[in-house]
């Protein structure tokens, strides 16, 4: 059989296809395309070595055209990004025990964008909605999105798809309840008189569950076989090369960092996708700053320097506006730093800053300082 297949291999037939971006010469490129034998035993082999189900039908075939033939140039963009993000994702799937195979999720996902967003406005690399991602405690306010962050957002994915598998025990239902969620899986499960294969669920579920597991299976056998398709990963930026994360206990902003690095600050907001605003903020616990490794060096070496060289820009002592005048607060049991903020028309930055609260607590009967308009 494997004799025969190689003969197939080497007696390819192809299709002629114009090059989504021609060459000047504007010469038409032939792309190699195989019978279905060498598509279904190239799956059959991979599905050896995985537990998710890796099946060939002509729902596959129709994607393995679309991403050999119609997005050539995407997937090999996609290629030179898995080569920085998938070791990532392996990481974090070794950690859950799940199946490696599980990285190209992300690819179908999102192209390995970290601000794609769909028109049902999920969000990230894996695609969280709002709600999703308030269930796996992914941060999501005016200054940040932790749906755009690499590493929780794929921690949080692979919580996901462990209770998924764990829920309907099948890979491929898995699969296709992270895509149009587990009620409507459920509901097609009902429908179908309690069918439970994903290929005997296929006439009752959605059309996007439909594309789903198909795309997936796809986009598996075409980037282990892209040599065979003439695909050639883009070049991975050598950004990406060398990273570093940082914790960071004040907030800061990029064009701050930027001035002492030597670094473009869109390069920062690149690699930092998940800051909604040029800045990081402080929300009462360290924030990470991705760097690559030399400037991650600089910065610590800069760190302090750009703190207060930012602190000093942009704070202005209350004493030199006019109508301020100070007052005494005794703190009282049972108040907070937000509430007495809110109270005099201030920020909780401003209070720390005014009393020197490097902790940020507060005890009953300490005395503040607290400024306010006259």
């Amino acid at each position: 059989m494997k004799f025969f297949i190689v003969i197939v291999l080497c007696c390819f037939v192809t299709s002629t296809v114009k090059a989504a971006n021609p060459p000047k010469e504007h010469i038409q490129v032939e792309f190699p395309q195989f019978p279905d034998l060498v598509y279904e035993y190239c799956i059959a082999e991979l599905n050896k070595a995985t537990p998710v189900d890796l099946s060939y039908n002509q729902y596959v075939r129709r994607y393995i055209d679309i991403f050999t033939l119609e997005r050539r140039a995407q997937v090999e963009q996609q290629m030179g990004l898995a080569e920085w993000y998938f070791p990532i994702f392996e990481d974090y799937l070794q950690r859950y025990g799940l199946p490696l195979e599980l990285k190209y999720l992300a690819v179908v996902e999102s192209g390995l964008n970290p601000l794609a967003k769909s028109p049902s406005n999920a969000i990230g690399l894996w695609q969280f909605l709002y709600s999703t991602a308030q269930m796996f405690d992914l941060q999501i306010t005016s200054y940040i999105d932790e749906r755009c962050d690499v590493y929780k957002s794929t921690d949080a994915a692979c919580r996901y798809l462990q209770y998924l598998y764990r829920t309907f025990g099948d890979w491929n239902l898995a699969l296709a309840a992270y895509n149009g969620g587990p009620g409507e899986l459920d509901k097609a499960i009902v429908r179908s008189g309690g069918k439970k294969e994903f290929w005997d669920l296929y006439p009752y579920i959605t059309e996007a569950m439909r594309n789903y597991v198909p795309a997936f299976i796809a986009i598996n056998y075409v980037f282990n076989h892209a040599d065979k398709h003439l695909l050639t990963p883009t070049p991975r930026d050598p950004l990406f090369a060398d990273l570093d994360t940082l914790n960071i206990h004040q907030k800061i902003s990029f064009s701050g960092v930027s001035q002492k690095i030597g670094m473009d600050e869109s390069v920062i907001r690149r690699l930092n996708p998940c800051y909604l605003l040029s800045e990081i903020p402080y929300m009462g616990q360290p924030m990470t700053l991705v760097l690559p490794h030399d400037k991650a060096i600089a910065f610590l070496k800069a760190e302090n320097q750009i703190i207060a060289t930012q602190n000093q820009a942009r704070y202005i002592l209350p004493e030199q506006l006019p109508g301020m005048i100070s007052v005494e607060y005794i703190v009282q049991q049972g108040d907070f730093l937000h509430k007495i903020a809110i109270r005099y028309e201030c920020t909780v930055d401003d209070i720390c800053r005014w009393n020197n609260l490097e902790d940020r607590n507060l005890s009953a009967g300490m005395k503040l300082v607290i400024w306010m308009r006259n």
